[in-house]
């Protein structure tokens, strides 16, 4: 998901506030929270089912659009542009693309979350595979009393999809078409796709340091230079997970720096931490015991 996620912000990288008034959302009742629990039992039976229909017609393209807020005019031109051309698409890509990668992997999915906030709930799944592990959190909301899905929240990314699209919108916006940053952004993306085109992994990987530090948004850049670093070498990998983790110092690279460099202590606490927010706690012991990658 990362990967198809940075992509959507070279998408507003490489193209050329209003906000509506609304009720304040109340608590959910017991009733409404016996619903989403109910709904959230069925989606994962749907995931291990392998069956794509429930999570196809309980997502809400509408709910989603209105979690991206505080855009003023254009930019919420552009939202609803690109929208209709690409985002809408990449979050069917992405619900799609987990429960594909249960049936091929033979994963078990399992709910070890769900939470009740004013007018929302979140629920976290938890997907195991053979050597590996990984989650999802959605955000469901009651649209005349029916559950939909309306956000998904990436624990690699640290944000919610809504904020990523938002803050690739106001990054677009600081560095307009004609800003030094923004050229040599796009400069050294194609020239790190050309590379890879040739088969030059180094020269991909290189470009990739070229894009200035102004461009170097959330986890997702850093996860493509590690990709191609792992295809090369493990001296390579280690020296660009140094260079990463010097300024990016998110869960998830903590996760890989401390697991590469062997640090137990600091990599419990990584554990303890994603224990806490994804209520793994009993499930994800017994993976660590056997060693398996959070991927």
């Amino acid at each position: 998901m990362i990967r198809y996620a940075y992509f959507i912000l070279v998408l507003f990288l490489l193209a050329g506030c209003s906000s509506d008034s609304t009720e304040a959302p109340v608590a959910l009742t017991v009733e409404e929270k016996a619903t989403v629990e109910s709904y959230a039992t069925q989606l994962v039976n749907s995931f291990n089912g392998h069956d794509h229909a429930l999570v196809r017609s309980s997502w809400s393209n509408d709910a989603f659009r209105k979690r991206v807020k505080d855009l003023n005019k254009t930019q919420r031109s552009v939202f609803a542009h690109i929208f209709e051309k690409e985002v809408k698409d990449a979050i069917k890509y992405t619900n799609l693309l987990l429960i594909n990668n249960l049936n091929k992997q033979n994963g078990i999915a399992s709910l070890t979350q769900s939470q009740h906030f004013n007018g929302f709930s979140e629920i976290t799944i938890f997907m195991v595979f053979e050597d590996s592990y990984s989650f999802i959190k959605y955000r469901v909301e009651l649209i005349e009393g029916k559950p939909f899905l309306c956000d998904l929240y990436d624990f690699k990314e640290n944000t919610w999809y809504s904020e990523s699209i938002k803050n690739a919108i106001n990054l677009n916006s600081r560095y307009d078409a004609f800003s030094a940053e923004r050229r040599n952004t796009n400069l050294a993306l194609r020239s790190s796709d050309e590379a890879l085109k040739r088969g030059d992994a180094y020269g991909a990987l290189d470009f990739l340091y070229e894009i200035p530090q102004t461009h170097w948004v959330g986890n997702g850049l850093s996860l493509n230079r590690l990709g191609l670093a792992a295809e090369l070498s493990d001296t390579i990998y280690a020296q660009v997970l140094e260079t990463e983790f010097a300024y990016n110092q998110s869960l998830y690279l903590k996760y890989l720096y401390y697991l590469a460099f062997d640090d137990s202590t600091n990599l419990n606490q990584v554990y303890t931490d994603v224990k806490n927010l994804t209520g793994a706690s009993d499930g994800l012991d017994s993976l660590i015991v056997r060693g398996s990658f959070w991927q």
